[in-house]
């Protein structure tokens, strides 16, 4: 699994800049106090995806895999095209860590038995969710590597064995973002994501939190697995305090790919009861914020739409009501760059801690006592189209879409977003930029 020159500067920087670590691995009952487990994550700029990067470390090889970040997703796979390791075991068919994949596939192979080619092998769906190219591919296991931090500092790395993981073919990788990316992290609401399958491997509570980078030019973002303290630079405490709080709800009817996933969704949804901009309330059928019978609607939390996706009811009301309220700002506005329906002279918005001041668009949340607000507020909502030019960064999503708000990435940049699911709570922070930090700082780890 070759990677680019690139790829590899930014990955040697950051194992080698890690200084005060050890190899080896550990038992969980031993991991000190406040511990959580740390990937770091980078953003594509040209594709506007999110990557992390881990390794396998079987004695024999040692394999560094960048892989694309699916929220959603329910399972871990990678191009085992050239992957070599004797340590690496098959999961068999109708076995307990098959059950817990929940394929009903069984797989043979005529090719020789290889990583990736197996008899009587548990097959489960490998998924690129930009070419919609779904195979069912061989399950399998292997010894993953990865870092152990009190929040601060890197204390060791570790090894997880028996991490299981899809052995994807080459043909699963073609459309994922740059010639590096040969695979794809789930995080999805599963037994067999990386999340759960860490926090299970070392006994840590079933929580973990994204922090993404508006930018990787200057720094990292993060994954967090298995509870906080979060600390960001240059900012002391723990940013786990400012969370506001909301449940996240379940699609009651499967958003899976494979059709042969039944049950509820594993992806993450909340409850938005209506939406203001400068606290104002946008008119709009309320029907679209709650599942149908279907499983259509709802709002649905995702790392792979680069931008914020509307139902086109809601997307025309919001941009009318918008403008408007920019209008009142004396902010210009001027032709429209697709994919974007309302762009403006950026010489005509002047500059908040946050970004461009522009109007605030809240998103008001189902809460514990009282409602929550999700604020969509400066570079949250606008992004650069061309010189001199910022557009409101909400797609159209049509007039038939499966869900009808799709909370995107850039919406989702510089915020803690922590995902507890022992309690089914989202934990999330206001923009990181009101407290000068933010996602994109370089790091000891």
């Amino acid at each position: 699994m070759a990677t680019t020159s690139k790829s590899h500067i930014a990955t040697l920087f950051f194992f080698f800049s890690v200084i005060a670590c050890s190899y080896a691995a550990i038992d969980p009952n031993k991991l000190p106090k406040n511990t959580f487990i740390h990937f770091p994550i980078r953003k594509n700029q040209s594709t506007l995806q999110y990557y992390t990067t881990f390794d396998f470390n079987p004695p024999d090889s040692f394999t560094i895999v960048d892989a694309l970040i699916d929220l959603g997703a329910p399972t871990v796979w990678i191009d085992c095209t050239s992957y070599k390791s004797s340590t690496y075991k098959r999961v068999s068919c109708r076995s307990n860590k098959c059950k817990k994949s929940m394929s009903p596939y069984c797989l043979r192979c005529n090719g020789p038995l290889a990583p990736g080619c197996s008899n009587n092998t548990c097959g489960v769906g490998a998924y690129n969710p930009f070419t919609e190219h779904l195979t069912v591919q061989e399950f399998g296991e292997d010894t993953m590597r990865a870092s152990s931090t009190d929040g601060r500092y890197v204390l060791i790395d570790y090894d997880v064995p028996q991490f299981q993981f899809s052995c994807a073919d080459d043909l699963s990788v073609l459309g994922l973002p740059g010639d590096h990316t040969k695979g794809l992290v789930g995080l999805g609401r599963t037994q067999v994501s990386l999340a759960s399958q860490i926090s299970s491997s070392f006994n840590l509570p079933p929580k973990f939190a994204l922090c993404l980078p508006s930018s990787s030019e200057y720094g990292l973002g993060d994954i967090y697995v298995g509870g906080g303290p979060y600390y960001m630079p240059p900012v002391i405490g723990d940013q786990s305090s400012s969370f506001a709080r909301t449940p996240l709800v379940v699609n009651p009817v499967s958003t899976s790919p494979d059709s042969y996933i039944q049950g509820s969704s594993v992806e993450y949804f909340i409850s938005v009861k209506h939406i203001e901009i400068n606290g104002k309330h946008v008119s709009f059928n309320s029907s679209l914020l709650s599942f149908d019978k279907n499983g259509v609607g709802g709002t649905k939390i995702s790392t792979i739409a680069p931008y914020t996706i509307l139902h086109a009811s809601i997307y025309k009301r919001l941009v009318k009501d918008f403008v408007k309220e920019a209008t009142l700002k004396k902010i210009k506005r001027v032709t429209s760059v697709a994919p974007f329906g309302a762009c403006f002279d950026s010489k005509t918005i002047s500059k908040s801690i946050t970004g461009p001041a522009v109007p605030d668009i809240d998103l008001v949340l189902e809460g514990n006592m009282v409602s929550e607000k999700f604020r969509l507020s400066g570079s949250n909502l606008m992004v650069e189209a061309k010189k001199n030019v910022l557009c409101l960064a909400i797609i159209d999503g049509g007039a038939e879409p499966r869900t009808s708000i799709v909370l995107g990435g850039h919406q989702l940049e510089d915020r803690l977003l922590e995902f507890d699911l022992s309690t089914s709570i989202l934990g999330f922070t206001p923009s990181l930029l009101l407290s000068n930090t933010s996602c994109s700082h370089s790091r000891l780890f």
